[in-house]
């Protein structure tokens, strides 16, 4: 009887201790993994801006103005993808962190040129302490703005010209949504302004406190017909005390004469 208590005594202590070291196994299992590095082009200079998220999500981080970055993942391994405008994107599979990452981008051979080099044509509207970024950075996002957007004919034809200004926000999930006119010039390039900015791809979201926040953005595109009349440059100096209001940084789009059909 005694022999059976004992036995009994150490299958319980062992079922016990077992079931601690199940849950100390699957607690830390559950810890994140903070990644971090620096991405760089062929020549080894450094990439600034550049986006690096997490396969398949909207989760993720940029390179700073040193090209180092950090990104706090689930587990490992774990798959990270980086893009920034004229490089192509490359996959990088992370299996531990006993040293930083060093991601070298290949320059593509479709390179668009730089719109926008001193500051982005969007602005952000509410505080935070990260702002939004566009996946693949400011200068993919103004590229593909101007891709996209079309100066409609009969906008030209009529003479319809003036600053189109949009809001929109990106979501925790960064999600372009809500997009809205702040300010029309009543033709057809209104509804284009806000076609464009709908379609755009997702972002990274803003954060407050380390974690993703919705924030609301705005952009200034200016609808311009490329004239030398005196009645056309005296409305570009109406429209760049404007964009002082609006902000310094604009795509211009729609650069044709009245006259286009095209």
């Amino acid at each position: 009887m005694k022999t059976t208590q004992v036995t009994s005594k150490w299958i319980l202590f062992w079922i016990l201790n077992f079931g601690f070291i199940q849950l100390a196994y699957a607690q830390g299992s559950a810890q994140s993994v903070k990644i971090t590095g620096i991405v760089v082009d062929e020549q080894d200079e450094i990439v600034k801006g550049a986006a690096i998220l997490i396969k398949q999500t909207t989760t993720g981080t940029v390179s700073d103005l040193k090209g180092n970055f950090s990104i706090t993942v689930p587990s490992l391994p774990m798959t990270l993808t980086v893009s920034f405008v004229g490089f192509d994107t490359e996959e990088v599979q992370v299996k531990n962190t006993d040293a930083p990452l060093k991601i070298r981008l290949k320059t593509t051979k479709n390179q668009l040129p730089s719109l926008f080099k001193d500051a982005p044509a969007y602005q952000v509207l509410d505080s935070v302490e990260e702002v939004p970024q566009p996946i693949g950075g400011r200068d993919a996002w103004h590229s593909f703005v101007a891709r996209n957007i079309k100066y409609s004919a009969n906008d030209r034809k009529e003479g319809i010209q003036g600053i189109v200004v949009v809001t929109f926000q990106i979501t925790e999930e960064g999600k372009v949504n809500d997009v809205e006119l702040l300010r029309g010039i009543g033709g057809e390039s209104d509804q284009e302004a806000l076609r464009v900015i709908s379609e755009a791809p997702d972002w990274i979201p803003a954060r407050q406190n380390g974690q993703p926040i919705a924030a609301r953005m705005r952009v200034p595109i200016l609808f311009r017909m490329d004239s030398d009349e005196p009645n056309e440059l005296k409305k570009r100096l109406n429209e760049r005390a404007m964009l002082d209001e609006y902000g310094k940084y604009f795509v211009v789009v729609g650069y044709s004469s009245p006259s286009s059909t095209d």
